[in-house]
């Protein structure tokens, strides 16, 4: 969080002081849904004060305007309170379009106390002309592990701004003075000299030479280091009925830790087994890839490459450990998604696939988000409906979702629909397991379309942990198929167990 130089005004009422408008902040705090009952508020203001290890003096009012305005009040009469604020909504609200909002506010109220606007336009012309080829390990080296992404693409405006809403170190140095300083460290001397005076003159007016000149010297030494951007690693299992019976199951799987050099996945033994020893070989295999890759940190990702008669299998539920006492599904850990088994063994629908797999990311690539007039939704169900997004799919290249309107059981609408949507190429399916309601239609809308710095299936992990928390075992399916990454056993090979 940013706060004033030293010898400025802090108090409110302090003569010559401009007061902060709180009206601005409590329109944005009406429209946090965490915010719209007395429960929810008092809840808020407990865990505020509980995380400052303060009593909040918030008035009780009859209306909720009032009570909003309270805490607005409260929380603005010193910078820790309003970012311990932003801090515990953010927990309960994760990255809605009302919480992004809030945050951009606060941000914008609290930067003015560090630099004047002079200062700051001062140091971003120096920047303007500067290319650095790992902004986002600068930015991770001065924010730490714990600070907001980034979006895909940035710029220095956004990151300086970004940082300036952040903590101090604990020696006192601003973030953002850090930030230049990491510049400095990486451009033409001329210009690094200009940074560093600009970064001397602040931390002068803050009283702050001594920290900044040990803070100078350790981006030189290299001892702050940015660190690696972590590697994405993949674990994927296949999982598809064996026998007459139909009660056994052969299970295939293979894992790669790093994608740099291609997808070259290790293949590893087949097992064979009832449902719920699958689940146990399931838990032993991600135990001990974590156990493996402990000192890679890797992003894990857990794919399942389902037949379409277990594509509505629950398979994010299922347990990531063998022993736990309270088991965590792999759902609430890892990004979780399945995959069509059919699609992935039949070419003739793979051009068609790669095609909107491509315009897929181009849209994340750009906005974070799928665009609304890319996603169909299912119909009701007839004979109709399904022919009408059959052919919405001919004449619409562009589309790369697909919500479904019911699970796909079998005889099931759902099932015509994914069927339609897996033919066409649709590489992103979701689906509610416990049949679509409101609600459903709701969440699939924010997952899809809402602009968020973090990935769909990052969101979607997220949401599950949301539902777990509340005690609930969510119901959500996400079909997210990469062609790029496909496995197919060509020869099964010899299965442990049954």
């Amino acid at each position: 969080m940013a706060w004033a130089p030293s010898g400025a005004a802090q108090a409110r009422g302090d003569p010559g002081e401009e007061s902060t408008p709180l009206m601005p902040l409590v329109t944005a705090l009406r429209r946090i849904p965490m915010l719209a009952d007395r429960s929810g508020r008092e809840l808020v203001v407990r865990m505020v004060g509980e995380a400052l290890r303060e009593h909040l003096p918030v008035e009780d009012h009859k209306y909720p305007v009032g009570h909003l305005f309270s805490i607005a009040e409260v929380c603005c009469r010193r910078p820790e309170r309003l970012s311990a604020l932003v801090r515990v909504l953010e927990m309960l609200e994760q990255d809605s379009r009302p919480m992004v909002a809030l945050r951009d506010l606060v941000r914008d109220m609290t930067t003015l106390a560090l630099w004047s606007d002079e200062a700051r336009g001062e140091v971003l012309a120096l920047l303007s002309g500067v290319v650095v080829p790992d902004i986002e390990g600068v930015y991770l080296a001065v924010a730490g592990p714990s600070a907001p992404p980034l979006r895909g693409s940035t710029t220095y405006q956004e990151v300086f701004r970004t940082l300036e809403t952040l903590n101090a170190r604990p020696d006192g140095v601003p973030r953002s003075l850090l930030f230049v300083e990491h510049i400095a460290a990486r451009v033409r001397t001329e210009l690094a000299v200009r940074l560093h005076h600009w970064v001397d003159r602040q931390a002068a007016a803050l009283d702050l030479a001594a920290e900044v000149a040990s803070a100078r010297w350790e981006v030189r030494e290299g001892r702050v280091a940015a660190p690696a951007r972590p590697s994405d690693a993949y674990v994927v299992f296949q999982l598809c009925r064996e026998g007459l019976r139909g009660d056994v199951h052969r299970l295939s799987q293979w894992h790669q830790l790093d994608l740099s050099t291609g997808w070259h996945p290790v293949r590893g033994a087949d097992f064979t087994g009832d449902l719920e020893a699958v689940k146990h070989r399931v838990a032993e295999a991600v135990e001990g890839l974590e156990a493996d890759w402990a000192g890679f940190a890797p992003r894990v990702h857990v794919e399942f490459v389902l037949a379409a008669e277990l594509i509505n299998l629950d398979v994010d539920q299922w347990p990531w450990e063998t022993d736990a006492p309270l088991p965590e599904p792999l759902g609430c850990r890892y990004p979780v998604a399945v995959r069509s088994l059919e699609r992935m063994a039949a070419r003739k629908y793979h051009r068609s696939w790669h095609q909107r797999w491509e315009l897929l990311r181009s849209q994340l690539d750009r906005t974070g988000a799928i665009h609304e007039d890319a996603t169909c939704w299912g119909g009701d169900g007839s004979a109709r409906a399904v022919r009408e997004l059959m052919s919405k799919l001919q004449r619409d290249a562009a589309a790369v979702s697909l919500v479904l309107s019911s699970p796909p059981h079998p005889e099931s609408r759902g099932r015509d629909e994914i069927a339609v949507g897996l033919r066409a190429g649709i590489p992103v399916v979701i689906w509610d397991r416990a049949g679509s309601d409101d609600g459903f239609v709701a969440r699939a809308r924010r997952l899809l379309h809402e602009d968020n710095p973090r990935d769909l299936l990052e969101r979607v992990r997220l949401a599950r942990s949301d539902v777990f928390e509340a005690g609930g075992d969510g119901g959500l399916t996400v079909l997210w198929d990469d062609p790029s990454r496909v496995v197919l056993p060509v020869h099964p090979t010899a299965p442990e167990g049954v």
